[in-house]
């Protein structure tokens, strides 16, 4: 756990309150800010891109079109994420660092190849009545991200966050840019745009992939060796990202919540909205969750594991145990109280929220609940990191499971009850969700020590 950990202790080891700023400061650009800096800077391009494209409502279809690629390249590689993370942990250990590279060169060539069979042809036919230039850089594109968030994943598990985000921020300054300069095209103008900086972002996350794991072979498929496989590590990161979009699909394609928009794209006006302000929110907790995650619970657990591996007595052990447990508390603590402050100030300030952007007051009653929502889904993902430190790969498998079959039912009852129950499906999914991750956790947690002596 080398790294960012390191770096965040050493700022805290300071104890004064510019210290612990700072430390939260650069605990939420390294966990948020590449997502951050997406979201926003998508805004931006359409803002900056309005007065010089003909068809206004071509940057809605420009929006719209991202966000089908950001659903379709992570759901699609969901189940190459946390495997290869762990493919590449094994290898490290191992220290057989030159596997890495042509491995990932291997997987990025596996997933395209996969894109190409299964996603592409279902695009090119469902975007035949489409202009061939935004058709070309829409796929184009899907398979560049595809492989931008395997690359991404590969840095984050070798901690690389700063370079990470200084990437993002190039990346997506250049298709603001570039929006700027190419809005007078309209929307094939704004896709080029869009599929330039991604091009610059999967070249710069490549580029740190090589300098990092320097190797003298160029492709290798060793990963997909049926001794490598993970498979309920493959099935999770497969279906949360399918959790995670399960709802939005929902509301875009039934027919009393959707509205065309390209082709056979869809969003949902009334669901889209509020939906992505409350995400806007979650920052704060985001920057807590990674900042207790890499250095009060790292500590114990080093400790911890530390202690059992060197053969210390057993009462250090359950001593460390407990410090292990209560490492994990004040992590969920913290993210539901900083979390809650967050939730109730923009609460309070939603009135002027919406008067400052324009947006219409008909949605803030769906807003509240997904407010809501998207804590509940930062509490779930703290609890669920933390599973995986573990290793309790059959409990994260388990609440995945459970949390796409509850927002499936529950999106499509909400719809069915009518407006004033939409979000509360998603809301109430991850609640349920998080409430059984804490049972499995507390569960774990009591018997780790028993467990690690009887099963190992």
């Amino acid at each position: 756990m080398a790294g960012i950990g390191f770096e965040l202790s050493k700022i805290l080891k300071e104890k004064n309150l510019s210290a612990l700023l700072r430390a939260y400061g650069y605990s939420m650009a390294i966990a948020a800010g590449p997502w951050i800096i997406s979201i926003v800077s998508i805004l931006v391009a359409g803002r900056v891109s309005r007065p010089f494209i003909k068809d206004p409502a071509q940057i809605t279809q420009f929006q719209v079109a991202v966000t089908y690629l950001i659903a379709f390249s992570l759901i699609f590689t969901g189940q190459f994420q946390l495997y290869f993370t762990r493919y590449v942990a094994d290898r490290m250990f191992e220290k057989d660092f030159k596997r890495v590279l042509p491995n990932t060169l291997g997987l990025i060539l596996f997933i395209i190849a996969s894109f190409a069979v299964f996603l592409y042809p279902v695009f090119i036919y469902a975007f035949r009545g489409l202009s061939p230039v935004f058709s070309l850089f829409f796929i184009m594109t899907l398979g560049l991200m595809g492989s931008i968030w395997i690359l991404n994943t590969l840095l984050t598990g070798i901690k690389d966050y700063k370079y990470i985000a200084f990437s993002f921020l190039a990346a997506y300054l250049v298709i603001i840019l570039g929006s700027y300069a190419l809005a007078h095209t309209g929307l094939r103008g704004l896709m080029l745009a869009f599929f330039t900086g991604q091009a610059l972002l999967f070249f710069m996350l490549l580029g740190a992939v090589i300098y990092h794991y320097p190797s003298d072979r160029l492709v290798e498929f060793d990963f997909l060796k049926r001794s490598r496989f993970y498979p309920m590590l493959m099935a999770t990161g497969f279906i949360y990202n399918l959790a995670i979009w399960v709802d939005k699909f929902i509301f875009w394609f039934h027919p009393e919540t959707g509205d065309r928009v390209l082709g056979p794209l869809n969003n949902s006006l009334i669901y889209d909205l509020p939906i992505f302000l409350s995400y806007l929110a979650i920052a704060p907790g985001m920057s807590i969750m990674f900042l207790r995650l890499e250095t009060d619970f790292v500590d114990a657990y080093d400790d911890y594991f530390g202690a059992v591996t060197s053969g210390d007595n057993l009462r250090r052990i359950y001593n460390r145990n407990s410090e292990l447990a209560g490492a994990a508390r004040l992590m969920l603590i913290e993210v539901l109280r900083v979390q809650a402050v967050v939730t109730i100030a923009i609460f309070l300030a939603s009135d002027l929220i919406f008067d400052f952007f324009g947006f219409p007051k008909i949605y803030q009653p769906l807003f509240y609940i997904d407010l809501i929502g998207t804590q509940a889904q930062l509490f779930f993902v703290s609890v669920l990191s933390l599973l995986f430190y573990l290793n309790r790969q059959k409990e994260t498998l388990f609440l995945v499971s459970l949390l796409l079959a509850l927002n499936t039912a529950l999106s499509y009852l909400s719809i069915y009850l009518g407006p004033f129950f939409h979000g509360y499906g998603f809301t109430v999914s991850f609640i349920v969700a998080g409430l059984l991750g804490i049972i499995a956790l507390n569960r774990h947690m009591t018997r780790i020590t028993y467990e690690t002596f009887m099963f190992n």
